[in-house]
């Protein structure tokens, strides 16, 4: 009898050791929330600034609007102030006066790649086979600022509001742990696919596959720790080969309800802003 509680006291002891195993992994920083307040009500004064035609910017980075994502500059402004291009102002932008200027522009998304490339890095090469991180901070900047931020600090004018905060996507140390499976599971299926809080929606019926796999790309470069890709790395080259994400790309469409615009999943498909892996 004394041998059986013995085993007992050890398994009730391994359990309780594996749980604050499992809790400490998933302790992850947040921004305080005196930081979390200054950016929303920086965000909101933006906002308000640019329908009243003032340029110059208050949340995240100068001379971008966070709104449509282009500059407020016009030849009669400078980033830091003056006229924005909206409201009684003129209606344009420096994204339009490059209509004028750039010659070799071959279309309205390569425009859009130069003007967010004039203040966010550019990539070159990429750690996740397959994947263009210079295409997936486009779609980062678009669905992504409002919770995680400009940067990936967890910082973004939502975040003051959600239950968990989000946490800073450039914290190698924990994102660096994170598979690209993981990474690909939480951003299509939301936080549910992969065991997380639902505060993270699932993004599977506004991205396509390819889409997402250049945002993880993306996710990858900005890590305060560089992430050392592997050749046993599920990546969008083979992904539809790996047993694993197979298995979680059902799971994750079954719980999506259905593909919303005609999107169909898959690491090559082409269209608008995107581009066939290679």
């Amino acid at each position: 009898m004394k041998s059986l509680m013995k085993v007992a006291v050890l398994a009730v002891m391994v359990l309780f050791a594996a749980s604050l195993s499992i809790a400490a992994e998933e302790k992850r920083p947040v921004q305080p929330d005196d930081v979390l307040k200054k950016a929303r009500d920086s965000y909101g004064k933006e906002s308000i600034d640019m329908l009243e035609g003032k340029a110059g910017t208050t949340y995240g980075i100068t001379g971008y609007d966070y709104l449509t994502g282009v500059g407020k500059r016009t030849p009669k402004s400078k980033v830091e102030g003056g006229d924005s291009g909206y409201a009684k102002a003129t209606g344009k932008t420096e994204l339009i006066e490059r209509l004028k200027q750039d010659k070799d522009i071959k279309d309205d998304w390569d425009r859009r790649d130069r003007w967010t490339n004039n203040w966010s890095a550019t990539f070159k090469g990429t750690k996740v086979a397959g994947a263009d991180a210079n295409q997936g901070k486009q779609w980062y900047y678009f669905y992504c600022v409002s919770c995680h931020g400009w940067k990936g600090q967890g910082d973004g004018p939502n975040a003051i509001e959600m239950d968990p905060r989000p946490r800073p996507l450039t914290k190698g140390d924990y994102m660096n742990k994170r598979t690209n499976t993981q990474l690909f599971g939480v951003i299509k299926g939301g936080g549910i696919a992969v065991e997380l809080a639902d505060a993270m929606p699932a993004w599977g019926n506004v991205l396509q596959d390819q889409d997402i796999w250049n945002v993880v790309a993306f996710l990858r470069e900005i890590s305060d720790q560089p992430f050392t890709a592997s050749a046993s790395d599920v990546t969008a080259q083979n992904a539809d080969k790996n047993a694993e994400f197979k298995e979680l790309q059902e799971l994750i469409e079954a719980q999506l309800g259905g593909r919303g615009g005609g999107l169909k999943g898959g690491y090559s498909i082409e269209g608008g802003n995107r581009k066939v892996a290679k």
